[in-house]
């Protein structure tokens, strides 16, 4: 859905049926913030789970990537141009406004265009916005 018709598809990382207490198809604990990273910068919308926000000790940086989708206006309309795709790597441009890294690599700097600065980072992420 999300690569069909993102206008359409509500995003989610987790939720009480999948994994969470249940443990049934859990999304892996280690990404949950790559998986936050992704939909919160991405067409689509975007549902927290309540779980990763108060119990897991997420919200500080969920709050973060939802100020940068806020900020720049993100929508499940807005325009994705895939930059690198990599078994690493995953680099993506929104709206020609904000960048978001996903994997391990770190060796990016040169595939970001000038003009761009760090906004948030953690785990496996980051994510630049225009200045």
């Amino acid at each position: 859905m999300i690569g069909q018709l993102p206008a359409k598809a509500v995003t989610f990382v987790d939720n009480h049926d999948t994994g969470s207490t249940q443990h049934m198809w859990p999304f892996p604990a280690d990404r949950v913030m790559q998986g936050y990273a992704y939909i919160l910068t991405h067409p689509g919308t975007p549902c927290i789970f309540y779980d990763h926000f108060f119990d897991w000790g997420h919200k500080e940086e969920i709050e973060r990537l939802v100020s940068i989708r806020t900020r720049h206006e993100i929508h499940n309309e807005s325009e994705l141009q895939i930059m690198e795709a990599e078994a690493d790597l995953y680099l993506a441009e929104i709206d020609g406004k904000v960048i978001v890294k996903l994997g391990p690599r770190y060796d990016v700097d040169h595939l970001i265009p000038q003009g761009f600065q760090v906004v948030a980072h953690g785990d496996g992420y980051c994510v630049w916005e225009k200045n």
